[in-house]
């Protein structure tokens, strides 16, 4: 029977055939051409049930027709094709850009399984099981595809993606982990496919400037940035981008990821045309917050920065399209839930709401969030869930700068206080860098774009690395609570060629050792948070490179050691402390000098100072000065 079968299939494909270049030449006609062409490719599907390019053309015309009866004929056809081959041509990507219900997801994942023996099939159909949130089930077809082809990339990732669904967060760390040692190799981008959402700009450019063999370090320093806690083994960014994920995938999958207006630039215009007019009317009823008369409305609103909500409707709506997210979960998936939301309210921060010309009638037609972060309070206000749009300059910034960022939500409630200074190294062309904060246990990361730098201990750490720009980040625990430091620095490179000074350490010391301390003692001694005892006397030590030598070999040079009283506005008039200045010219052997200087408490009474080292060398009559420090004597 099944032999008359195929006989009969094979008499019928010059049939097939025809129907085919039928198909494709309505499908090159006008829109109404798209309709016979798609009835064409019906039929020879009919005709030909085992032969997938059908049913490809049929997804081609849904796409191409578009909203929601395009995006219906697409998804239909691309599940049918599943069951006859799970990976033709780029029909799994293209199935990403239709929406999934969990219906759809569910009527995949069974079509694919009629190619159960093979590797890509197990794949994409643990991929949609993770979509529909059974993470074991998801692990247990990846585990049978790693039994027959070699694990890739996307595998490990998709074992993270299923472990950490399925409540095993160690599992997924080391599958994460797994797939990053493999970025190299990584043909297929699987590892930019999780990161560019919520990649910078500056990660965007350095990832598409990557040459090869840079990925792995790429990809490393990318989620080692990210690490809430460098205290713990763990980067608990990596579960929490995950758990994100899942939940965005729940709560804010797009709906309707054909609709046009993703595609269109003439429908973008034209919503903002609406926008520039609703804005401008709302000038009559809201004088305060959008001033002058009614000649002046479309100047108003184009003062509101139309322009750069344009740009975020051309670029982060699109991005959020790929991702099959509405713009309220790309928000979320990089910055995690507001810290507060408001239903039918522009801006939740102040408690107000511009536009009424469109009437609010349910909690999805106008909502806006806000984020406490460490650039303030940030107001970003969404329309119809799928919009991005601020109702004024300021709800633009702060749209531009978490579409810009990312964070995490792990508490760091501790203010942690801690210095840094740096040194010439006794290693050719490094830096000696140095860390002390206060707290249990500190741990310092510093991310170059080549390779980065960790320590982590209880007291004073060192780093030697190449001078240059970094990332740097200082995690405190101190009796369990966490802070946290995450900013841009510079490890100065110093020259022995060129009059340099190190950094300035103080340090308070016994009294009458008759030993000053060297580098590290010093170093060793200095309060985390620059805070001196009174009655101890205190030790200077800084380093100074680079100074001109005479025929004797010994070199000349003048310091001056300026205590400047810190004052407020008040203290400063009615009069307080003055200035304590010690200065001495000195001598040493060599271009190298470590200056050290002894201050007895009596010289310097209590208080705020703002102390710097002034070094000039005599015989060139060349000055540095030294980064300031800030210090209290109490």
């Amino acid at each position: 029977m099944i032999t008359l079968l195929l006989a009969a299939l094979a008499l019928q494909s010059p049939r097939v055939d025809s129907l085919m270049a039928a198909g494709r030449a309505h499908f090159a006609q006008r829109v109404i051409g798209r309709y016979a062409a798609l009835e064409d490719f019906r039929a020879a599907a009919r005709l030909a049930p085992a032969d997938p390019e059908p049913l490809y053309w049929q997804m081609k015309v849904g796409f191409y027709l578009g909203s929601d009866d395009g995006e219906w004929i697409a998804r239909e056809a691309l599940i049918r094709l599943f069951a006859v081959s799970p990976d033709y041509k780029d029909s799994w990507k293209r199935f990403q850009s239709v929406f999934h219900s969990q219906d759809v997801a569910r009527r995949a994942e069974r079509a694919l399984a009629r190619n159960a023996d093979q590797p890509v099939a197990l794949e994409h159909r643990a991929q949609l099981l993770i979509e529909l949130g059974e993470g074991a089930a998801a692990d247990s077809l990846l585990a049978l595809a790693a039994s027959r082809a070699a694990p890739t990339a996307r595998a490990f990732l998709l074992r993270a993606a299923a472990s950490f669904l399925a409540g095993q967060p160690e599992a997924g760390y080391a599958w994460h982990d797994s797939a990053l040692a493999r970025a190299d190799e990584d043909s297929i981008d699987a590892l930019w496919d999780e990161a560019w959402l919520i990649a910078s700009p500056d990660e965007v450019a350095r990832h598409a400037a990557l040459a090869s063999g840079e990925r792995q370090t790429f990809y490393q320093r990318f989620w080692d940035q990210r690490d809430p806690d460098l205290l713990t083994a763990s980067n608990e960014r990596v579960q929490e981008h995950y758990a994100r994920a899942a939940e965005a995938r729940r709560t804010y999958r797009l709906l309707h990821p054909q609709r046009m207006v993703y595609h269109s630039k003439v429908a973008r215009g034209l919503f903002f045309y609406d926008r520039r007019h609703q804005l401008a009317e709302s000038a009559d009823t809201t004088p305060a917050r959008l001033p002058g008369p009614a000649s002046e409305r479309l100047l108003i609103a184009s003062s509101l920065g139309l322009g750069d909500e344009r740009v975020l409707q051309d670029t982060a709506v699109p991005m959020a399209s790929r991702a099959g997210l509405t713009a309220e979960g790309l928000v979320f998936l990089r910055h995690g839930p507001p810290d507060a939301r408001g239903f039918c309210i522009s801006d939740v921060r102040r408690g107000t709401t511009v536009i009424r010309d469109t009437l609010c009638t349910n909690y999805i037609d106008e909502e806006s969030w806000l984020y406490w972060t460490p650039e303030g309070p940030l107001s970003i206000r969404f329309w119809g869930g799928e919009y991005f749009s601020p109702i004024s300059p300021e709800q633009t910034r702060s749209s531009q700068i978490l579409l810009r960022s990312d964070r995490t939500t792990l508490p760091a409630a501790l203010v942690a206080h801690a210095w840094t200074a740096t040194f010439m190294s006794d290693e050719l062309g490094l830096t000696d860098v140095y860390y002390k904060a206060r707290g249990d246990s500190v741990a310092v990361a510093l991310w170059g774009v080549q390779s980065g730098w960790r320590a982590a201990g209880g007291g004073l750490l060192r780093m030697t690395v190449p001078p240059g720009s970094y990332d740097l980040g200082l995690d405190v625990d101190s009796a369990g609570v966490l802070g946290r430091i995450r900013r841009p620095v510079t490890v100065p490179f110093f020259s022995a060629g060129a009059l340099d000074l190190s950094s300035l350490v103080l340090a308070p010391i016994e009294r009458d050792t008759g030993i000053l301390p060297d580098r590290e003692t010093t170093l060793r001694g200095m309060p985390a948070d620059l805070t001196y005892p009174a009655g101890s006397p205190l030790a200077s030590y800084v380093e100074i490179y680079g100074l001109a030598i005479d025929q004797n070999g010994r070199s000349q040079y003048h310091v001056r050691y300026p205590f400047e009283p810190v004052r407020s506005a008040v203290a400063r008039l009615l009069g307080g402390p003055r200035s304590v200045v010690f200065e001495f010219d000195r001598g040493a052997a060599g271009s190298l000098a470590r200056e050290r200087l002894v201050i007895e408490p009596d010289r310097l009474p209590g208080g705020r100072y703002r102390v710097t080292l002034a070094v000039t060398d005599l015989a060139r009559n060349v000055k540095s000065e030294s980064a300031a420090l800030e210090i209290e004597i109490r």
